[in-house]
């Protein structure tokens, strides 16, 4: 794959740079701003610390033995940096965003990744990137993307929209602000890294994700062609991705009432909280969104999901009869559900068995439903994991991307793939 995207972009990010602030607070640009900056720019650059090849081992090596498998051996130092830029929030106006840029001192590749993150949490303190600035460290998902990095391949972690100002509301499983912070950040990483490291030439784009990061992973091959057809997407990545609604909703409902809240906000006057949720959990749902991470709101909600929704929203839920019944969202589930859209473009994913967050049933679908589409899918089932591919599945999604930027034919799972 030849196309290319970093070049001239140099000289962007020195006048990007040359007007940008030193801190970046608001979460949005004023829409009628006459020179508000095009998505993608860069607003600011600030180095975050480096890593030696040994550091980048001892950084990521106990996440892959916890999981029982042999960690990576890093082939590089890496240096890492805060990256801030512009992208574009559900409504259709600018908006900030904010990133962590691993860059390889060596980089092996012409190519640059985005990995977009599991669930964290809605309020903004729970953003990778905002735990690092508090702690120092990098947590499970920037070592994710050292990781990667560390293999010589430059890696941008996005975090989700509403990360750069306290008590915003993040747009939690809306699938075109996923899609647009993940391709701005492409955006952006590539103008830095025309600059940093400039006989690196991205040639090719890639995006993965865990859990919801798979979700924003599929959202962003969806609406790639339309929205950044100058990023040359070359394929995505799920690791035991939430593709659908119904079964984030069914499987791990600790979540779904950040779906709630985030569809309130963003499609205002559409749906309403007491419709989904209990009236305990729909009249505490903004107090508890502020001061709950995912730990936290898988401590606070039932086990059952029977005891969190309405006895009339969990009997259509479970019965499919959405469309009948609570029709309003059914139509938001299906705008925002992925793998819906015949881009083509080569899908890997990365799955447990006995996945019970993402099951393998519902996985199956997706997978199916993407090779009817027309993408090529290799497609991994794993037997002694549940959720977390991330680990078992690192060196098979680094050699997949690789063989793609060295324009080999992708794997193709789908002849194997029975219709259902």
């Amino acid at each position: 794959m030849t196309r290319r995207f970093a070049g001239a972009l140099a000289m962007l990010l020195t006048a990007a740079l040359a007007v940008a602030p030193t801190t970046v607070a608001p979460t949005a640009v004023a829409q009628d701003a006459p020179d508000a900056p095009a998505p993608g720019m860069v607003l600011e650059l600030r180095a975050l610390g480096s890593y030696t090849a040994a550091q980048v081992d001892g950084a990521v090596g106990g996440r892959f033995r916890s999981d029982g498998e042999t960690p990576p051996r890093a082939a590089t130092a890496v240096d890492a940096y805060l990256l801030r830029y512009t992208t574009t929030g559900p409504d259709g106006g600018p908006a900030l965003a904010q990133a962590q840029l691993f860059v390889p001192r060596a980089a092996s590749d012409d190519a640059l990744l985005a990995f977009a993150p599991g669930s964290t949490g809605s309020d903004p303190s729970c953003s990778p990137t905002n735990v690092r600035l508090r702690g120092g460290s990098v947590e499970t998902y920037g070592a994710s993307a050292l990781a990667y990095a560390g293999q010589g391949l430059p890696t941008v972690l996005p975090d989700y929209l509403g990360a750069t100002e306290p008590g915003s509301i993040q747009p939690y499983f809306v699938a075109m602000a996923e899609a647009t912070v993940v391709l701005d950040a492409l955006r952006a990483a590539a103008r830095v890294l025309a600059d940093l490291a400039p006989d690196v030439v991205v040639a090719d784009a890639f995006v993965a994700g865990f859990s919801q990061g798979g979700h924003a992973a599929l959202a962003t091959a969806d609406r790639a062609a339309t929205y950044a057809p100058d990023v040359p997407l070359a394929g995505a990545v799920g690791f035991g991705p939430s593709g659908d609604l119904d079964t984030l909703f069914r499987s791990f409902h600790f979540t779904a009432p950040w779906v709630v809240r985030a569809y309130e906000a963003t499609y205002p006057g559409q749906v309403d909280r007491a419709e989904v949720l209990v009236a305990a959990y729909a009249d505490a749902l903004d107090a508890d969104a502020r001061r709950l991470c995912v730990l936290g709101a898988q401590n606070r909600y039932p086990a059952d999901p029977a005891f969190l929704y309405t006895p009339a929203f969990y009997a259509a839920l479970v019965g499919g009869t959405l469309a009948e019944d609570f029709p309003a969202w059914r139509a938001l589930f299906d705008a925002n559900d992925t793998g819906v859209r015949p881009h083509g473009l080569p899908v890997a994913i990365f799955q447990g068995v006995d996945d019970p967050v993402a099951p393998l049933a519902s996985q199956d679908v997706l997978v199916e439903r993407l090779c009817e589409l027309g993408s090529p899918v290799r497609y991994a089932n794993y037997l002694r994991t549940r959720h977390e591919t991330r680990y078992i599945g690192f060196r098979d999604a680094l050699g997949w991307m690789r063989a793609l930027a060295a324009d080999q034919p992708p794997v193709d799972d789908c002849p194997e793939v029975a219709p259902r």
